[in-house]
């Protein structure tokens, strides 16, 4: 960076602290686009924008964890403040801090007096997997509430994991393998894309609902599952999660939100918003050889059309000559954000970047709250895939008997009849899908230093 930029960037900062005013420093840091090749020592170029993730300040309290901490980069800029003015909802529902006597991310809500005779879910709209059980589950709140001399009240939850990717690389066998665990009960809804998509049109606390139901099992047990010889029986050990595949890289809405910024990048992801409301949250992300995740979603998504390997072969030339011709004005971040028509009218290979969504994951949560794997080595060996789950979620060992086969047994083929008579994709397709992906495996491999996700498995 030159000196004169540098100056330019002290000035700016300088006035941070003159005035006070949050949002004229975040205009001028847009409007400079400066690059900086900071990530950890490898040759990536950042603009200034990007410097709004780096974020990392997240502990432990005494009596709770905070749920909402300082939200700050490298350079000291507090996004919370950002966040707060933007969504304030989300702020004002979710407490400082959370009950430390639950290992889930939960918090007493007050009920009001005017709605104790009133059913809370009904008049509201929920997903139609659901249909009418939240309104159900209104007809039993009293036997959930809890009642003092100040009022009425009930437990409130969120989920203490999220799988947050990707499509078609086996999320949903996996969420349904984790919640077999007994120490683990899912939500109404394996995927409610709230973050991503339902928050623009729907509450947050439409949202909570979804985990009413599972805060009243993790509220009522009270004793370890899978350590009951332990002797903390006041503990509530019991988690919840969702499994909204879009989390990890759908940002598309991010103009209509925030300013829009010079190089056409994201300043502001999912992952600030979740970082900011809820540090300590755990993620997995589970990935695929990314040419046979493009083919298995061609499959599965383009149901109204006639399906052919042929066809599949089309839509992956038109797609990746969008892409490229968006590399010509554009940064692979921001096509990979952003992508050009011709690739939602087709196949979505922007998805297969793994590289370029994680490494923004990193540079805003720990490492250590992300476990990624592969599916690969799940289809494989679903015991060790399974018991290092458990373990990055600090849940026990599973005893002998109890949902042993639903949990550890093997996975099912879910291709229909139709899918497997087209067989596999072409050989020169997966020849021209490896060579676009090689680089982006190459910097993910790089990134996770594991060469594994260099997927140079030979192919049957």
């Amino acid at each position: 960076m030159s000196s004169h930029k540098q100056s330019c960037l002290f000035r700016i900062f300088k006035l941070k602290f003159v005035s006070g005013t949050c949002f004229s420093l975040l205009m001028l840091i847009l409007l400079l686009n400066i690059h900086l090749e900071v990530f950890q020592g490898e040759n990536v170029t950042w603009t200034a924008a990007n410097w709004w993730s780096f974020g990392k300040e997240a502990a432990d309290t005494e009596k709770g964890k905070e749920t909402g901490p300082k939200h700050k980069d490298s350079i000291g800029f507090n996004m919370t403040n950002i966040l707060m003015l933007k969504y304030p909802e989300l702020f004002t529902t979710i407490p400082h801090k959370t009950l430390p006597s639950y290992k889930n991310p939960c918090w007493i809500a007050n009920v009001p007096e005017n709605v104790l005779d009133l059913n809370p879910y009904r008049n509201k709209r929920y997903d139609n997997r659901i249909k009418n059980k939240p309104k159900l589950m209104g007809k039993h709140l009293w036997e959930s509430l809890t009642k003092n001399r100040t009022g009425h009240f009930r437990l409130r939850c969120m989920p203490y994991f999220y799988i947050i990717g990707m499509p078609k690389c086996g999320t949903t066998d996996l969420y349904y393998r984790l919640t077999q665990h007994p120490d683990v009960v899912g939500g109404m809804v394996k995927e409610p894309h709230w973050w991503t998509r339902r928050r623009f049109h729907e509450s947050f606390d439409l949202y909570l609902d979804l985990f009413d139901e599972a805060a009243v099992i993790i509220g009522n047990q009270k004793e370890n599952s899978s350590h009951p010889t332990r002797n903390e029986l006041d503990f509530h050990y019991v988690i919840t999660g969702e499994g909204s595949v879009t989390t990890l890289w759908d940002n598309t809405r991010w103009r209509k939100e925030f300013w829009d910024t010079t190089n056409n990048e994201p300043p502001i992801l999912v992952a600030n918003i979740l970082r900011a409301v809820q540090p300590h949250a755990r993620f997995i992300v589970t990935l695929r050889d990314p040419a046979e995740r493009l083919f298995s979603e061609y499959l599965y998504v383009k149901r109204d059309i006639s399906k052919t390997i042929e066809g599949f072969h089309k839509a992956v030339m038109f797609s990746i000559n969008g892409f490229n011709n968006c590399l010509k004005t554009r940064s692979v971040r921001a096509c990979a954000y952003s992508p050009p028509a011709v690739i939602r009218r087709n196949v979505r290979v922007h998805l297969g970047l793994y590289e370029v969504f994680l490494r923004d994951w990193f540079s805003i949560f720990h490492r250590d709250q992300m476990l990624v794997l592969r599916l690969e080595d799940q289809s494989s060996n679903q015991r060790a895939t399974m018991t290092k789950i458990f373990n990055f979620l600090n849940l026990g060992p599973i005893k002998d008997g109890i949902n042993t086969e639903e949990i550890f047994g093997p996975g099912k083929k879910n291709r229909l009849p139709d899918n497997l008579r087209l067989g596999a994709m072409l050989q020169k397709t997966r020849s021209i899908l490896q060579k676009f992906y090689f680089p982006y495996n190459r910097g993910l491999a790089n990134l996770l230093n594991d060469t594994r996700f260099l997927w140079l498995e030979k192919k049957l």
